[in-house]
């Protein structure tokens, strides 16, 4: 009985094993008749790229620009703020040259009394000029135009009635009113004299920001600035703002904002890709794309420079004369991919696209930039379509499984 039992047994095992291969056996067959016997390749995605072409520069602002400086030595006092946009007539500060003019308001005091007494009613004459004076006194603080209005202030007792003494008046009385008037313009002129108003010759930038280089960047002649004129010319100074300041001492500048050039100095021409005048050139500092036209290029041997006319972006670059820039020759975006999965097939550059069942699908490419590992192709239009010679055809996208080792692609696996 236990050896009947043993054969039986061994006879289920061996029909368990011979049924399992048999199984295996017909699905590998299915599976071979249906096409689910495939190889699956190593692939990756296309990844999304900004390519950027650009050129190290350095620029310098050429700026229709001009200095102020200080008449005399004494008290400035401003009423404008950098960068602040002003008219034309604009008062953008005054200058108190501090002199003793005590002397001389005495005297014009003296022959406002004199004018007074010689008129027909020279009570009613020493009041009406006066009711002007606290009219323009009142239209100066509205307009908050305080310095006018101190300066109005003062002189308000200049027509007062004062009180003098007819002993005092003898010498003026004994002119004409011709020669009194005469004679209280000079004094007038001479009071003035001691205050100076600095108002905005044309409509402009106020900026305090001088570096001492505005002579040598002006509008003129484009042709000076050489890559050796801006070497030469590249020392900014320090400038600060005081309230006391002597004679010559600079005090600020206009800035015509509507148009400037920047000229930038780059070491070869031949990095520009052929640029012309005339041509947009696009340009960045940091994180601000500036867009100029070019208008001149300066070519020498030790390098060129290039001169954009530019009527945006003022306010981000006009307080510093010199800024390291790069200059954007190309700009896009392109789907980076690994170098290894490029190959040539039929006189075209292209890739393997996984399709199913372990086959693949050639697809064209358009090579932008190569790289060591990797390249950066073009992505085409919205629908992904590129131009290559002389016919349209479409590329990879974003969602394209790339074989990344076509070599072992099998060219039955191959749908085109």
């Amino acid at each position: 009985m236990k050896v009947k039992f043993l054969k039986k047994k061994k006879y289920f095992i061996r029909r368990l094993i011979g049924s399992i291969f048999i199984l295996i056996f017909f699905i590998l067959t299915f599976r071979a008749i249906n096409g689910r016997v495939y190889k699956d390749y190593k692939t990756d995605f296309a990844t999304l790229k900004t390519y950027e072409k650009k050129v190290h520069a350095i620029g310098f602002n050429i700026l229709n620009e001009k200095v102020y400086t200080a008449k005399n030595s004494g008290i400035c006092v401003y009423n404008t703020s950098e960068g602040e946009k002003v008219p034309v007539g604009h008062e953008i500060a005054s200058l108190n040259m501090m002199d003793d003019t005590s002397d001389l308001n005495d005297e014009l005091i003296k022959v406002n009394s004199a004018l007074s007494y010689k008129s027909k009613n020279h009570v009613e004459y020493s009041s009406e000029k006066s009711i002007p004076s606290i009219e323009k006194i009142q239209n100066f603080l509205k307009d908050e135009n305080f310095i006018e209005a101190i300066h109005s202030v003062d002189g308000l007792d200049l027509y007062s009635n004062n009180n003098l003494n007819i002993s005092e008046l003898s010498e003026l009385i004994n002119l004409s009113v011709d020669e009194l008037k005469d004679k209280k313009e000079k004094l007038q002129n001479k009071i003035s004299e001691s205050n100076y108003t600095y108002s905005a010759d044309f409509s402009a930038i106020v900026s305090f920001k001088i570096d001492g280089l505005e002579k040598y960047y002006t509008i003129e002649d484009l042709s000076d600035y050489t890559y050796g004129y801006l070497n030469s010319h590249k020392n900014t100074g320090r400038f600060k703002t005081k309230v006391e300041v002597n004679k010559g001492d600079n005090l600020y500048k206009l800035i015509n904002n509507l148009n400037y050039k920047i000229a930038l100095q780059i070491d070869d021409i031949k990095k520009l890709d052929s640029k012309r005048i005339g041509d947009n050139l696009k340009f960045r500092n940091e994180d601000v794309l500036l867009e100029g036209k070019i208008s001149k290029i300066n070519k020498s041997k030790n390098g060129a420079v290039v001169i954009v006319d530019m009527s945006q972006n003022f306010y981000n670059v006009y307080q510093d004369r010199i800024k390291p820039y790069d200059i954007i020759l190309q700009n896009e975006d392109c789907l980076e991919i690994p170098k290894s999965a490029i190959i040539k097939r039929k006189g075209e550059f292209g890739v393997f696209v996984q399709e199913i069942h372990g086959l693949v699908k050639f697809v064209p490419i358009k090579v932008v930039v190569p790289f060591e590992d990797y390249s950066y192709i073009s992505t085409g239009d919205k629908n992904s379509v590129i131009k290559l010679k002389d016919k349209s055809v479409k590329t990879v996208t974003l969602n394209d499984k790339i074989v990344l080792n076509p070599k072992q692609v099998e060219e039955s696996k191959i749908l085109n």
